[in-house]
Parts: C-alpha cells; structure tokens; sequence
C-alpha cells in the first residue's frame, strides 16, 4: 500500500512457521545442508504453499506434515530463484543469499498479480496519497488494530456484545464465558478467542462499538438427554462476528470445549 517491499522479517508475520523454517537454515553445518539437495528453485502447487524442508528435514529428520494427497490436490511447478538456479545448490556460503530470494519470491512476486488488483480496488476507495500519510506502522493499526495490547480489553468487548437465540447476560453459562475469559484465560487465549469469533486477533483501534455487525453470542441448544461430554464445539462465523455457543451444563465443560475450538480452529463454520 506505502509503495515499498516486504523483506525477510516481514515473513515472520505473514507465515511464521515458514519464517522459522526457513531462516534456521543458517545455523546448519555446511554438511547438513550440502545434504538437504537444495537447490535455488522452489516446487510450487496450485494453493501457493512452497515445497522448502525444514532443519530438521535438512539434518535427516522429518516434518511429520507430509500431506499425502498433495499431489491430488494441486499441480506443482517449479519456479528458478536466479537464472539457472537449478542447478545451482545451496551451500554455506550462499545460504542467506537464498533466504533472501525465497522471503522476496514469497512475499513479493507470488502474489503479485492478486496484490495489484486488490490495490487497484482499494485506490478506488482510498488515494493513494492519503494512505501515504502514514507510517507502515500506523497503517497496520488502522486496518488490522493494534497488535501491542497484552490480551484484550474483556469489559470493552463486554459492553459491546449482544445475545440472541434466547440467551441474555443473566443466564449462567454467559456468567461463567466472561468469567472465564477475563480471569482463567492467558493473553494469547484472549486473543486466539477474538480471531476465533472476528478472524482477527487484533483488537479495533476504535474499540469493539466500532465492530460492524456488533459482536454476538448466539444461544446454540444441546438436545435433551444429550451426552454434553460428547457434544459440539463452539463455532463462529467471522463475517458477522457471531459466536455460536451451546449451553453447556457447567463451567469446566465450557471451558474444555471453548478452548478446544480457539486452539484447533475447528469449530469455524461459513454459516
């Protein structure tokens, strides 16, 4: 948006598992990367993930994410880092300069072409010059929120939160879900919660009375007689940052199903 191009520590918030993958590289021996077979090139498939082993791949060890479907899923090709770069292999000595053509083909040419076009769309709507204004800093702030708050501010978003299906913020179960979320979880659970409901996990430089739609806890009903232990998650639907809560029986069973939902992702639904 300023004009200017993402570098290595820029991959670091885009794709920090990658990040690390890819910058623990440096600290391998010169055998255990003349053993890995890298060469300046990268495998490709049709979602955008990148073919790169880790260190422990690279040191004869193994990801455990091997996903054997890929090949069914999505058709590879292979992208040259630097004119011949296939055969050219990477070894200790240009091992960072390698870092650097893969963080830039990440970050600055694989999506390019989608870049451009949201760019075009956003210019549309906002001049560039007004966006220049402010610093890359400011700009993250104002589009995604401030990532420097510890947790997040629970009787902001307290205020703000509406009910519906029946539930209201009386009842127990909504009693125990603030309970829970302002005293038993971490920071980075309360912040995990917040992607889990809004997708991001980033609170509104506004505050959450800025949020549109207003956040909300929607009444999911457990069937009579129903094994609670064994009932659904929690889910959301970010879009309209709804959170679909059953009404568990108790307080620890809450907590158990809440937390399975934020830390897997499993309970997102499109609905």
């Amino acid at each position: 948006m300023l004009g200017k191009t993402n570098s290595v520590e820029d991959l670091k918030n885009f794709d920090p598992e990658y990040y690390e993958n890819l910058t623990s590289l440096r600290k391998l021996s010169a055998a255990d990367i003349e053993s890995a077979g890298l060469t300046f090139e990268l495998t490709i498939g049709d979602s955008g993930d990148n073919n790169m082993p880790s260190s422990g791949q690279a040191a004869g060890g193994s990801s455990g994410s091997t996903d054997p479907y890929a090949s069914l899923t999505s058709k590879m090709q292979t992208i040259e880092l630097v004119p011949g770069g296939r055969d050219k292999a990477v070894t200790k000595q240009n091992v960072i300069q390698y870092i650097h053509l893969v963080a830039h083909y990440r970050l600055n040419i694989q999506a390019y072409h989608q870049t451009r076009a949201f760019l075009r769309g956003f210019r549309d709507l906002i001049p560039a010059s007004w966006v220049r204004l402010f610093s890359a800093n400011e700009l993250q702030k104002l589009i995604g929120g401030d990532d420097s708050i510890r947790g997040i501010d629970v009787a902001a978003l307290k205020r703000s939160m509406q009910y519906a299906g029946g539930y209201h913020p009386s009842q127990p179960v909504v009693h125990d879900f603030w309970d829970l979320l302002q005293n038993d979880f971490t920071p980075d659970q309360q912040k995990k919660f917040l992607k889990f409901m809004t997708s991001c996990s980033r609170q509104p430089l506004l505050g959450f009375g800025s949020l549109e739609p207003a956040p909300c806890i929607q009444q999911i009903r457990l069937p009579e007689g129903a094994d609670k232990e064994q009932s659904r998650l929690p889910t959301s639907a970010t879009c309209f940052n709804l959170l679909k809560l059953p009404n568990y029986g108790s307080k620890n069973l809450l907590r158990k199903k809440l937390l399975a939902a934020i830390e897997s992702g499993a309970g997102f639904e499109l609905t």
